[in-house]
């Protein structure tokens, strides 16, 4: 009986340290999500900023590398930015990371396939995996695994 209620009391605490030990691979492998937005997040902002001085054309885009991460920026008409930053390129694995805008986007579904949601932005990562709390719908994480 003595092991039944040394085991019940263990349980949480390996689940606590499975929990942990996930959060820390998700932060560790470049994954987009929260988690590891709110780790980085700094970073992301300041290739945002970057990305946002090169005082683009209004109504053009461009791809460029900002701190080590292949960036596509749109500015358009409005004067108004989308910045996509690839912050996982597994290659035919699929591609994975955020998109800001400075107004919030509003995910649609995909003209190709219906099934999956996207959100405006430039590059190849049109599918919208989801709205990155807390930001209002600035920062999404995005993906494209049909490389």
């Amino acid at each position: 009986m003595n092991r039944f209620w040394l085991l019940l009391l263990a349980l949480p605490l390996l689940v606590f340290g499975l929990i942990a030990i996930y959060s820390v691979w998700l932060i560790n492998s470049g994954s987009p999500g929260n988690a590891d937005f709110y780790w980085r997040r700094a970073k992301y902002e300041s290739i945002v900023a970057k990305a946002k001085a090169g005082a683009l054309t209004p109504g053009t885009q461009t791809q460029t590398t900002v701190d080590g991460f292949k960036v596509d920026i749109q500015r358009h008409q409005s004067g108004s930015y989308t910045v996509t930053i690839t912050t996982l390129d597994l290659h035919h694995a699929g591609t994975y990371g955020y998109v800001f805008s400075d107004l919030p986007l509003t995910p649609h579904p995909n003209v190709h396939y219906p099934d999956f949601q996207e959100v405006d932005n430039p590059g190849d990562m049109p599918f919208a995996d989801k709205r990155i709390a807390g930001q209002n719908g600035h920062w999404w994480s995005v993906y494209n695994n049909l490389n």
